[in-house]
């Protein structure tokens, strides 16, 4: 009797974790966006990709030193903080 009831206990547990664990991943969608009702249009910057830093101030420095773009960025590019950096940046 006990074995049946450390049996349904662990079954019932694992089907609470496994729901918990569903739920965000449906609460994740994204609600689309309406355009702008002025009549002008929002320019978007486009980012470009140009490479990978192991040190974010390398990557800080290559996107000062770029005289083909407008702005930069570093962003981690890892799923590990200070691994590496992604340099993106708008062309002019």
């Amino acid at each position: 009797m006990n074995i049946r009831r450390v049996f349904y206990g662990v079954l019932a547990g694992g089907a609470i974790a496994v729901g918990s664990l569903a739920v965000p991943g449906a609460q994740a969608a994204d609600a689309p966006v309406a355009a702008p009702a002025s009549s002008q249009a929002v320019s978007a910057d486009n980012w470009e990709y140009v490479g990978d830093f192991f040190w974010q101030s390398d990557c800080h420095a290559a996107g000062a030193a770029g005289t083909k773009w407008t702005k930069y960025k570093c962003i981690n590019g890892s799923a590990f903080p200070g691994d590496d950096y992604e340099l993106w940046v708008v062309y002019k």
